[in-house]
C-alpha cells in the first residue's frame, strides 16, 4: 500500500534526483528506508550502557519490576 503526499524540496536536488533515477518516487521511498535504518541503529547504539549507570544490577531490576506486577515469571535467580 502507498500513500500518496506532496513535499517542498530545493529544484536543485529535485532535478539532479530526477536525473539519477526515472522513479521519483521510489526514490524518496528507498532513502526514507535507508534515513528510518539509520536512525533505528543509532538509537540502538545510543541506549548501550545505560543499565551500568544504574545503582542496582540489571537482574535485581528486573526481578523487581516482575514482582511488582505479580506475574509468575520463572525466577533466574535459581
Amino acid at each position: 500500500m502507498s500513500v500518496k503526499t506532496s513535499i517542498n524540496i530545493p529544484e536543485d536536488i529535485f532535478n539532479e534526483a530526477k536525473k539519477v533515477s526515472g522513479n521519483f518516487s521510489s526514490l524518496v521511498a528507498e532513502a526514507l528506508k535507508e534515513y528510518l535504518r539509520r536512525k533505528k541503529i543509532d538509537k540502538a547504539i545510543s541506549s548501550f550502557g545505560k543499565w551500568e549507570k544504574r545503582k542496582k544490577k540489571s537482574t535485581d531490576i528486573v526481578n523487581e519490576m516482575r514482582k511488582e506486577d505479580s506475574r509468575r515469571y520463572a525466577d533466574r535467580n535459581r
